[in-house]
């Protein structure tokens, strides 16, 4: 295996920029990177969460400012898993605050205890804690 020290980045585009970029710093409290915002077409975030990133882009409206390489379509049948420590006060600050969740913390059969939320685009993110 080639050894290949990096960071791991979740990107995607989403046409509710503001309200995405909200619920990360402000409701899920991850820490922000670092963001840009050149022009009303070309803005975007980095989150940091553990020794991954997740990067919002705003979708362009114009079909100029698109690359054909992309796609634009929104995230369907993916999810994040991120391992937390302290799964049940992370939980529960989230709670206060209303995140919307998917399902509620549990006990899963293999060892993980376990939440899911979704974020404004749809996209769920996974906590766990490995109860080892």
């Amino acid at each position: 295996m080639i050894d290949n020290a990096s960071t791991f980045r979740f990107t995607y585009f989403t046409p509710k920029y503001d309200e995405t970029f909200d619920f990360y710093q402000n409701k899920l409290v991850f820490s922000l990177e670092h963001s840009w915002d050149r022009s009303e077409e070309d803005k975007g975030a980095l989150f940091k969460i553990g020794e991954g990133l997740i990067e919002i882009l705003k979708m362009p409206k114009d079909p100029e400012n698109k690359y054909i390489a992309l796609d634009y379509r929104m995230p369907q049948g993916v999810f994040t898993g991120i391992q937390v420590r302290k799964i049940d006060e992370l939980f529960n600050t989230y709670k206060a605050k209303d995140v919307p969740f998917k399902q509620e913390i549990i006990n899963q059969p293999w060892g993980h205890r376990s939440f899911y939320v979704q974020e404004p685009n749809g996209l769920v993110l996974g906590f766990y804690e490995e109860k080892f």
